[in-house]
């Protein structure tokens, strides 16, 4: 492994582990809809809880400066792309299964691939499509009994079709924009765009309150864990692995979705899932362990150090200070 690789590991360790915790989100939310929780209220207490921490911590950074530097375009990522790939995505899962939902949402590490290609004019490694391909055709196996038994609603499917779209897209401009500030910033001014537009639907269509301390446990854990905790590895490991590269690593949630149906639910461990299931990790692995060039955009060195630009001049961000964010 040669040095460049060797120093993107800790943003791929990073992009697993917030993966693994999104992968709980799909049956923390299907409780919380059997508590009388719709997806927009849902989405208003997860974020409006999840920046109290990350509020907390990104004030340690001089955040008038980060406006300055552009901070505020994450907000609008947030509050446009974010909130639109969140939505669509949860509200499916009201009327179409699961397992559908899943296969259809990760059509997008190959949209992110065409994206890298078509609008950033980068070359896509044979390798990299191959280990798409590998992953692609594994989610169709481990979700196949699923695909034969679901429900294929038309409703749920106008809500699901636009969301791997719109987070290949997500991927890519937050790709770029992340870079200019530490991950904890990042991490709160995306968030911020989020609840900033949950909170105004919610302010139309009414919050529903949960009505039980189980409920909110699960409220508070979906804030924390799979919301701040999460979005603070997505703000650091996203500028330093590129959109291609995030979007094939993170495709750990979808084994975790995968365990936790066999694990918990009592998913039968099928032939077919198995071999759908060594599929994915084998192009994951496949592409972690062989990349010797970064893709778009170049990843940011492993002290964190980078350059934000303030109108023409521009002031260097302390490696300590990315480390404290982290």
């Amino acid at each position: 492994m040669n040095p460049a690789a060797s120093r993107l590991w800790p943003a791929a360790l990073a992009a697993v582990s917030g993966s693994v915790m999104v992968g709980l989100m799909p049956l923390v939310t299907l409780r919380l809809y059997a508590d009388g929780i719709s997806a927009p209220s849902m989405l208003v207490w997860r974020y409006g809880i999840a920046l109290v921490p990350l509020a907390a911590a990104a004030a340690r950074h001089d955040l008038w400066a980060a406006l300055r530097a552009g901070a505020w375009r994450i907000t609008l990522v947030g509050a446009t792309l974010g909130a639109g790939q969140t939505l669509c995505f949860w509200e499916s899962l009201h009327t179409l299964d699961t397992s559908v939902a899943i296969l259809l949402f990760y059509t997008y590490p190959a949209l992110t691939l065409g994206l890298d290609r078509l609008l950033f004019k980068q070359r896509v490694r044979p390798r990299a499509l191959l280990c798409v391909a590998a992953i692609l055709i594994g989610a169709g196996l481990v979700t196949l009994p699923g695909l034969t038994n679901g429900r294929l609603d038309p409703v749920g499917l106008l809500w699901l079709l636009p969301s791997p779209v719109i987070y290949a897209f997500y991927l890519a401009v937050n790709a770029v924009l992340l870079r200019r500030h530490p991950p904890v910033v990042g991490a709160g001014f995306l968030y911020l765009g989020l609840a900033i537009v949950f909170c105004v639907a919610g302010g139309f269509l009414g919050i529903e309150v949960p009505a039980s301390a189980g409920a909110w446990l699960l409220i508070v854990f979906i804030a924390l864990g799979p919301g701040a905790l999460t979005v603070t590895l997505f703000s650091y490991s996203v500028p330093r692995l590129g959109a291609s590269s995030y979007a094939i690593i993170a495709n750990t949630e979808l084994l975790t979705v995968v365990a936790i149906g066999v694990l918990w639910l009592g998913d039968a461990v099928t032939p077919t899932r198995a071999i759908g299931g060594a599929l994915i990790v084998a192009g994951i692995l496949t592409h972690a362990l062989s990349r010797g060039r970064a893709p778009h955009p170049s990843p940011l060195p492993a002290s964190g150090e980078r350059k934000v630009s303030t109108g023409a001049s521009a002031r260097s961000l302390s490696p300590s200070a990315e480390r404290g964010a982290g």
